[in-house]
């Protein structure tokens, strides 16, 4: 069952403008720091792992791991044994800041969609279609 290819373009037009407006509801934290701090915060992994789950170059996500360390949100661990291996934790000040920009896109989301459970809905099937295709993406990567 395909979509319409116009009913495509809008729907991907209406995602594009709602990153901007849930970015815009973060403040001084950007949507790529955004997903890469609640990536690090969903498990500790090693920065090459990050970089793949978060669709960046290794020198993008270094620069965005400069950033978030800078701010206290993230600390860089060293393996033992690995001289080169990097495990990414979160701070307790990094997971308040994710907390409070959960909370404002949610707002954000709120005061956008209302009452239209519809919406929210769709939103929702989204997310789940998303990880859906990370974790067939990430099985045939092994």
């Amino acid at each position: 069952m395909g979509s319409e290819p116009d009913d495509l373009i809008a729907a991907a037009r209406a995602v594009a403008f709602t990153a901007r407006r849930l970015e815009r509801s973060l403040g001084e934290m950007t949507l790529p720091q955004f997903r890469v701090l609640a990536l690090v915060a969903s498990s500790t992994e090693r920065a090459s792992r990050i970089a793949e789950r978060a669709a960046v170059t290794r020198p993008s996500l270094t620069g965005l791991l400069d950033g978030l360390e800078a701010r206290g949100w993230v600390r860089r661990v060293v393996v033992d044994g690995d001289r080169r291996g990097v495990l990414l934790e979160v701070t307790a000040d990094g997971r308040a800041a994710l907390t409070a920009a959960d909370r404002a896109m949610a707002a954000s989301l709120d005061d956008l969609l209302g009452a239209d459970h519809e919406a929210l809905r769709g939103l929702l099937a989204l997310g789940t279609a998303l990880r859906a295709l990370r974790s067939t993406t990430e099985v045939e990567a092994r």
